[in-house]
């Protein structure tokens, strides 16, 4: 304490007595925004020549030969990806045009 007449400083000793001062309170950091809907990618399924049926999902913004080539190495087919296609249900063929419209529509392929 200051004592002003005569312009001393008297220390006060610690007291024995622990007080502990009460925390500021924070808030905690807002969780993330979520987004209503996650973007998933489809699930298409294809039937392979043999009679075998292998579900796939196929990122949209690849071409169908990325598509046609990624399905041979992933069924183990010894010929070159050039010789095979990808065709819906209708026989239609699936092009770099409309692949995106089928993938979205879930459309079965062979």
């Amino acid at each position: 304490m200051d004592d002003f007449e005569t312009g001393s400083t008297t220390t006060l000793p610690p007291s024995s007595s622990s007080t502990t001062l009460p925390r500021k309170q924070t808030t905690p950091a807002p969780l993330p925004a979520v987004p209503a809907k996650a973007k998933l990618i489809p699930t298409n399924s294809v039937t392979l020549r043999d009679g075998t049926t292998v579900r796939v999902r196929i990122e949209a913004t690849l071409t169908v030969e990325d598509v046609v080539r990624q399905l041979c190495l992933s069924v183990k087919v010894k010929d070159p990806p050039g010789m095979f296609a990808l065709r819906d249900e209708s026989d239609e063929l699936v092009t770099n045009e409309n692949l995106r419209k089928k993938i979205k529509a879930k459309v079965n392929l062979k």
